[in-house]
């Protein structure tokens, strides 16, 4: 009979782990979708700041490395598929936008969280870059001043948030 309890328990322990999962996905999709709803934009550029890159930056240390990704490629796939709420253009952002697809991997590739956050900003910014570099015409240095140097004030501050997020949920 004991067997037969915990074999059942087991099996109600894998359904609740994918349903867990399943949440910690679509939770981190929404949390970019909310994000990216606080837009400023600046006159100078074809970029608006968003708070996008805190959910972004977080996620693998709350939900996982995998889940995270699987949240971050689910929020970029309905917003390419034109899902109301979930706006992913294709224009100037679309660098920064598939950059956030490796950031998991980026943050947890280190075993200090704050590394791993600034890091992480860093291939944001280098994809982000290129990609606008491209699709304006533009060179590096004008790229650099539409892309990166107006956003580094805001980027630090949801890198500290994100760092703080990440501490507690290692326990570091």
């Amino acid at each position: 009979m004991k067997n037969t309890q915990a074999h059942l328990l087991q099996h109600v322990r894998a359904v609740d782990n994918r349903l867990v999962a399943a949440v910690e996905v679509i939770a981190v999709a929404g949390a970019i979708m909310l994000a990216a709803m606080i837009k400023v934009p600046l006159p100078w550029t074809p970029v608006p700041v968003t708070l996008q890159t805190l959910p972004v930056l977080a996620a693998a240390y709350v939900v996982g490395r995998d889940r995270a990704m699987a949240g971050i490629l689910l929020y970029l796939v309905l917003g390419i598929a034109g899902a109301p709420l979930f706006a992913v253009s294709l224009g100037a952002t679309a660098g920064f936008l598939f950059a956030f697809a490796l950031v998991p991997y980026v943050t947890t590739a280190f075993r200090r969280p704050a590394v791993g956050i600034l890091a992480a900003t860093a291939v944001i910014y280098a994809m982000g870059t290129a990609w606008l570099c491209l699709w304006a015409g533009v060179g590096l240095w004008a790229g650099l001043t539409m892309a990166v140097f107006p956003f580094i004030p805001a980027d630090a501050v949801k890198a500290g948030l994100a760092y703080l997020v990440a501490r507690r949920a290692v326990g570091r």
